[in-house]
């Protein structure tokens, strides 16, 4: 289980401004992302990364993460978080609740906030993110 202490030595980051896709779910579902399966409610946005990879988002952490450019187009906001190499395999919860499982040095944590954990695909991690 990750917790605060595990960012000890983390480094700083923020993700490039990358265009991404989104839809907004017209129904509650599920759906396959990278680290596993993820429920999401109606309203929820659907975000396509770079790869074509999909994860679910709320609408709150949608406005306050991304810039929407309208016509299903937005990018990350310039924001920094922490990041470090998974150096065991593990999981931990989303802010909405979801089990995510990670991999020793094939995923890294990032931390979003105070408790706020999400993975990313070590290859991802490296085209998305930069040092800030």
């Amino acid at each position: 289980m990750i917790t605060e202490s595990f960012f000890k030595d983390a480094i700083k980051v923020c993700k490039r401004r990358i265009d991404e896709r989104y839809t907004i779910a017209s129904d509650d579902g599920e759906m396959r992302t990278l680290e596993g399966n993820v429920r999401y409610k109606k309203g929820f946005y659907i975000i396509t990364g770079s790869r074509g990879e999909g994860y679910p988002m709320t609408p709150e952490k949608f406005r306050e993460l991304k810039d929407d450019y309208g016509n299903g187009r937005c990018s990350p906001k310039m924001i920094i978080k922490y990041a470090k190499l998974a150096d065991h395999d593990g999981d931990v919860r989303t802010s909405w609740g979801e089990k995510l499982y990670y991999r020793n040095k094939e995923d890294y944590i990032v931390r979003h906030g105070n408790g706020d954990y999400g993975l990313v695909k070590r290859s991802i991690f490296e085209d998305t993110y930069q040092n800030c």
